[in-house]
């Protein structure tokens, strides 16, 4: 709280004041990472609706991708530091929770384009979905071993398609052109 203090210019008394507690400081933060400064919660972007949308899956799973890729951008460094601080992790639990619940729906309308692979089943998707298309995989990649989201994004998108439909192809995972111009 003393860090945020000083990095705001404002004394401790006032960060308490609005937030309370570190766990309600560190919950704002997360929310305004997801959502983004319009506050949208991902199922209800222009992105997660295109994806719902189009009809062929390898399209569908690199327009989710690329979404999320903007959110990782804003959360994932806050995920990865709320990660090791046991104060924090009531509400690391609860928003895992959250993205649980989104994914479940985002592989619900994925595998309406196309069933999953033989033999696997709809937890078992869920979970590889929840793991490939993490913050903590795009912080490890992007951070700390240096890969573009660009890099990160195409291998994602493939690792997807492959492990949760059987699909192999590397031109399936071309993002769509962007209104503006993509970061990095």
């Amino acid at each position: 709280m003393d860090a945020v203090a000083a990095e705001a210019g404002v004394a401790v008394q006032t960060v308490y004041f609005i937030f309370h507690t570190k766990r309600e400081l560190l919950q704002a933060a997360y929310e305004l990472a997801v959502l983004g400064p319009d506050g949208t919660p991902p199922h209800l972007t222009e992105w997660w609706r295109a994806a719902e949308a189009e009809p062929d899956v390898s399209k569908a799973v690199a327009g989710l991708v690329e979404g999320s890729l903007e959110v990782y951008r804003r959360a994932a460094p806050l995920v990865c530091a709320v990660h090791r601080d046991e104060d924090a992790r009531p509400a690391y639990e609860f928003n895992e929770g959250l993205r649980r619940e989104g994914y479940a729906q985002m592989l619900a309308f994925l595998s309406r384009k196309h069933p999953l692979r033989d033999g696997l089943t709809k937890p078992k998707a869920r979970d590889i979905l929840l793991t490939l298309l993490g913050p903590h995989v795009f912080f490890v990649l992007t951070t700390e071993l240096g890969w573009s989201e660009r890099e990160f994004g195409r291998w994602v998108a493939a690792a997807i398609l492959r492990e949760l439909f059987g699909i192999e192809s590397e031109a399936a995972v071309q993002p769509r052109p962007r209104h503006r111009a993509a970061r990095r």
